[in-house]
């Protein structure tokens, strides 16, 4: 018999919901000055971008959240859930903006530890990645911020802090903590990890003692612009001599082929719609009745931001 297994934790986190309730009710409210533009994604997957799109706010692309404000000379903006950096909340009032902030909360209080720590004389060292909002923003709060990328020969740092990305995962952040350990010998390390992509990490760790029906197959389920989406699948992949798949939706599957799989694994990321994965959810537990090869969803637009 067949094994299908959806992961217990699965849907928004906290501040995916807020983000997505702050953006909706600002369309809404006839208080709040029109146009309303988002910096960039509001989170990063595209089904909800799609229906902020839809419902009449404008989401701006470009190289810095600095460069998009040009774009804006009245109106609102709404700042992502990844923050923003000082600099930008400047400018923005500046040009007489109105803004609403949908930065999430650990977000904002790992930004206040760094600040902290660095006006009390930590050298930052920050892994992430280096085209994301939130590394843009972290690295903006101080001068003595630097992405980890570029500081692997000896810098001069009296007290070194290794501080992170929120969605990355466990294993990047010690291994290279202790790599800078080698160069770093009194460095420290903040804890940093959104909790709930933790605990998404950590229950798809506990598969590597998991006696699986073989073969076996996890699906990461998520936008690939998701940093904490991406993180599940470098994990997964970790899983030996299991099958691993990283789809946004039903549509990139074919179910002749998923046939083959005795036990089937369902993760997804922190902005990946809990709709998305009960749809798919309900297709495997059919899998055997199914006569198509590929199904398209059903799902619409509506039922991405429940």
């Amino acid at each position: 018999m067949r094994i299908i297994y959806k992961s217990k934790e699965i849907g928004f986190c906290y501040g995916v919901k807020r983000a997505i309730k702050i953006a909706t009710n600002a369309i809404y409210d006839p208080n709040i000055k029109k146009p309303i533009y988002l910096l960039g994604n509001l989170v990063h997957n595209h089904h909800i971008n799609e229906y902020l799109l839809n419902i009449g706010i404008k989401i701006l692309d470009g190289s810095s959240r600095l460069a998009m404000l040009d774009e804006i000379n009245s109106g609102t903006v709404i700042f992502t859930a990844h923050g923003v950096s000082q600099k930008v909340r400047t400018k923005a009032l500046s040009k007489g903006l109105t803004i609403i902030d949908a930065t999430c909360p650990y977000v904002k209080l790992t930004f206040d530890k760094m600040s902290k720590a660095s006006s009390k004389g930590h050298d930052i060292l920050f892994i992430g990645k280096s085209t994301h909002p939130e590394t843009e923003a972290a690295l903006d709060i101080s001068k003595r911020v630097y992405l980890v990328d570029n500081v692997f020969e000896n810098l001069p740092l009296e007290k070194p802090l290794l501080c992170h990305q929120t969605t990355m995962s466990s294993y990047d952040i010690e291994d290279i903590y202790q790599k800078l350990k080698l160069l770093y010998p009194n460095i420290e390390k903040m804890d940093m990890l959104c909790k709930v992509s933790e605990k998404r990490q950590q229950e798809l760790l506990l598969l590597k003692n998991h006696t699986f029906l073989k073969p076996a197959l996890i699906i990461i389920i998520g936008d690939k612009s998701s940093n904490n989406s991406t993180k599940l699948y470098e994990i997964a992949k970790r899983i030996n001599n299991i099958d691993v798949l990283f789809i946004d939706n039903i549509s990139e599957l074919h179910f002749n082929v998923l046939k083959q799989y005795q036990e089937i694994s369902l993760f997804s990321g922190t902005s990946t719609p809990e709709a998305i994965v009960n749809e798919l959810y309900n297709l495997l537990l059919e899998l055997d009745n199914l006569e198509a090869d590929s199904y398209f969803s059903k799902l619409k637009l509506i039922d991405y931001i429940k």
